[in-house]
């Protein structure tokens, strides 16, 4: 049945009902009563109990049935067992959305599952879209509605209003996020926890945040993705309208991941092909909630950093050099400031102190004021740094010092003047209330410590811009003749150089004396490798010989290596692959991983021995361009070992991210035919790059 109302109308009712309304704020029907009066919506406002006739000056109902007007949202507080008649009063009553906070469904277990699927079908075949269950409700701060039971609604005396749109998988920390935007002066447009997702989900919470005109940062909290495909259609839609996604998500490490889906019976999808993908739409994102919150407040007010270098002041010498410690392991820089801006402070600053950090204890406070710049001889400092196009974002850290108001008065004034955030620190503890209250009133939010603030300035700095999309290149794809399932060797390098992709020198010899040959044809030191579709790692099963020399040393390994796949439970092998050996200065590997959520991803990393010991790896969607490509490049920690480390000639990072477009390329022609792929090593020499071994499986 086609529903009674759309996302933007549910998320602005005329009339709602409180079903398991209660006179006692013990309760959460009362508590959730008194914070909708508190902060009331302009309509009829209906509570529900069967044994009350009067609430909190209210009249109150017996059920839904008996409200004398049309009910747009019902919110659900009953015990578990009276919830399934709850949704069935919602149909008969023509409701537009039933907000379901009980919990005890799919996130008990298989019978809870199947509960909550019997509610979805009673609701939608009624017409009624459902929320939750298992959620805290929702907050729409510009409709003045306040559907949650989150406890912070009880404290304020308006609701938060601003840019800052947020879709939650957990009630608590939409309330806590709320809380913290009430502490640091960030507004909200809407809030809403999705709890379960029964039927409404975040998806759909997040298209009305897209096009909802209050709403001008949109931040995320995940545990899972329901549907993958239209998550990131959204985040292209997000990104063609210019509004930026904060995202933080649970899920990242082996044990969050079955952390949240206990707790909202959520599947947390793997990490790397969520971060690949977020990243490929300029998504922002955050380790925590509250860095979340901190970096979407800063991108509300319109800042972004232009590089990853930050300009660092304080009032303390030892402070500030603390935080330019802490840069380099957030992944940024101290910038150096040119020469004309080592000049504008000159009036402000000693010579020996006109570099970053900016120590405040050494300004000089008798120099004449810029009357366009707040704060003094503070104010110029932090103005004039702030101007320098060395500087990418600004953080400012205060400590127990004296006028701390005029400290405040500068940083404001700086930060309304530049477009890049400026971060400000209170870690004056209970003597720092006062400059609190001066950036909360001016909405400016603060940090409680450095740590925080260097993490959400890191994390905004890194974000990457969105890619356009991308066409394959014209010929790649799988040779019609290569089987399904796992690839030998030779069949994985036919597939590569179809594609263009270099391999070494090689030739499959069916025998022994047929490897001779191939051997006497590469010449010099050959490696020799088994084939055969049963051995996956061949290095394991003792299926590899090296540097191999003279045609009795090659006999003697192909015997070496039929014996131990013999051992190894293989009772033939196909025969043995002979190829030429390199010498590399790097070895990467790449390959192409087909994630059953987010589609084909290609890999990059560092590769040969140091795969497992570094897990230095980066991802992203398919097809890519050579940008993107050098892009991840340029990500990698091991990256110097590509650019001269030690002598070592610099690679050729042109001709790997051609090889890594070609892989795109492949992987997406296939149409997801290529289920994995990798090369292991690709040899790096120069401007010599040519694989060394490879895998594959095609379905």
């Amino acid at each position: 049945m086609k529903p009674n109302q759309t996302v933007r109308e549910i998320l602005h009712p005329t009339s709602v009902a409180i079903v398991g309304a209660s006179d006692s704020i013990e309760k959460w029907g009362g508590r959730l009563l008194a914070y909708m009066l508190r902060h009331r919506h302009n309509g009829p406002l209906y509570p529900i109990n069967a044994k009350a006739t009067e609430l909190m000056g209210l009249p109150a109902y017996q059920s839904l049935k008996d409200c004398p007007g049309p009910v747009d949202l019902a919110i659900l507080l009953v015990p578990r067992q009276h919830i399934r008649a709850a949704v069935e009063d919602c149909v008969a009553k023509k409701v537009g959305c039933a907000l379901c906070i009980t919990a005890g469904f799919a996130e008990t277990g298989p019978q809870g599952r199947a509960d909550e699927e019997e509610l979805v079908a009673i609701a939608r075949a009624g017409g009624v879209r459902l929320i939750g269950p298992n959620c805290m409700g929702l907050m729409n701060a510009h409709h003045n509605l306040c559907a949650t039971t989150g406890v912070v609604m009880g404290t304020v005396a308006q609701l938060p209003k601003g840019g800052i749109g947020m879709a939650s998988q957990s009630g608590a920390l939409m309330g806590a996020m709320i809380s913290r935007g009430v502490d640091i002066g960030a507004g909200f447009s809407s809030t809403v926890s999705v709890g379960n997702q029964a039927d409404l989900d975040l998806n759909d919470f997040f298209e009305y945040l897209i096009d909802d005109p209050m709403t001008e940062v949109i931040t995320l909290y995940i545990e899972g993705i329901k549907d993958p495909k239209r998550f990131t259609a959204l985040l292209e839609r997000a990104a063609t309208a210019g509004k930026p996604v904060c995202v933080a998500k649970s899920g990242r490490s082996e044990a969050g991941a079955r952390a949240a889906a206990s707790h909202t019976a959520s599947l947390a999808g793997a990490w790397p092909s969520f971060e690949a993908t977020c990243r490929r739409w300029g998504v922002y994102l955050f380790e925590t909630i509250y860095d979340l919150l901190q970096g979407a407040l800063l991108l509300q007010r319109g800042k972004r950093p232009t590089s990853d270098s930050v300009a660092v002041f304080s009032g303390s010498g030892g402070g500030g050099a603390l935080l330019v410690d802490g840069l380099e392991a957030h992944g940024l820089t101290l910038p150096l400031l040119s020469e004309a801006t080592v000049q504008s402070v000159s009036p402000v600053l000693p010579a020996t102190h006109r570099q970053l950090p900016f120590d405040f204890g050494m300004l000089n406070h008798m120099a004449p004021p810029d009357p366009e710049v707040e704060g003094g001889s503070i104010g110029i400092a932090l103005d004039r740094a702030m101007a320098d196009p060395a500087v990418g974002a600004g953080l400012l850290l205060l400590t127990t010092q004296p006028g701390q108001e005029h400290v405040v008065k500068a940083a404001i004034s700086a930060a309304n003047r530049s477009g890049k955030p400026l971060a400000f620190v209170q870690g004056a503890g209970n003597h720092g209330e006062v400059a609190r209250r001066m950036m909360r009133e001016a909405g400016h939010g603060y940090f409680d410590s450095t740590h925080d603030a260097l993490k959400t300035l890191a994390a905004l700095a890194h974000r990457t811009e969105p890619q356009p999309a991308v066409a394959p290149l014209p010929g790649c794809g799988v040779p019609q003749d290569l089987p399904n399932g796992f690839l030998t060797e030779p069949d994985a390098r036919r597939l590569l150089e179809a594609n263009g992709i270099p391999t070494t020198r090689w030739s499959f010899a069916a025998d022994a004396e047929a490897a001779v040959r191939a051997a006497r044809d590469i010449g010099g030191a050959v490696a020799i490798k088994a084939v055969s579709a049963a051995i996956v790692h061949k290095s394991d099963v003792g299926g590899v010989r090296l540097g191999v020399q003279g045609d009795d040393d090659v006999r003697a390994a192909c015997k070496a290596i039929a014996e131990a796949a013999s051992a190894a439970g293989v009772k033939a092998l196909d025969g043995y692959l002979v190829t030429e050996m390199w010498r590399a200065d790097a070895e990467l590997i790449l390959g192409i991983q087909n994630d059953p959520e987010f589609g084909p991803l290609v890999m990059v990393g560092a590769g040969g021995v140091l795969v497992e010991l570094m897990k230095d790896v980066q991802l992203w969607p398919a097809p890519l361009s050579q940008d993107m490509a050098l892009a991840m490049l340029g990500r990698l920690r091991s990256r110097a070992l590509l650019t001269g480390f030690r002598g070592r000639p610099p690679a050729d990072l042109n001709a790997i991210a051609d090889v890594l477009v070609r892989l795109g390329s492949l992987a997406a022609a296939s149409k997801g035919r290529v289920s994995e792929l990798d090369i292991n090593p690709l040899f790096v020499a120069g401007n010599r790059i040519v694989a060394a071994d490879a895998r594959a499986t095609l379905v």
